[in-house]
């Protein structure tokens, strides 16, 4: 992937990594620290890194749940074995 991720970015995939699945945007919110994390999931949903749950799976604020594609699930591999 060409494209760096901005702090935010990163910060939000974390979030999602831990949670092991589909995720609300509370949860999102609470664990990358960022307290408004649509606008900039709609943005990792752009360049693949993040998908919404098929439809029908909300959480109970009706909002979408979002987890990781298999290609962000790679790039977080790869920055974790990378790490000196």
């Amino acid at each position: 992937m060409s494209r760096i991720l901005e702090e935010n970015e990163v910060k939000m995939l974390r979030a999602l990594e831990l949670a092991k699945g589909p995720a609300p945007l509370g949860y999102i919110a609470r664990h990358s620290g960022i307290n408004d994390p649509y606008d900039c999931l709609c943005k990792l949903e752009e360049y693949g890194l993040v998908c919404r749950s098929p439809q029908g799976d909300y959480s109970l604020s009706r909002m979408p749940l979002f987890e990781l594609t298999g290609k962000a699930k790679n790039l977080l591999q790869q920055s974790i074995v990378e790490r000196p």
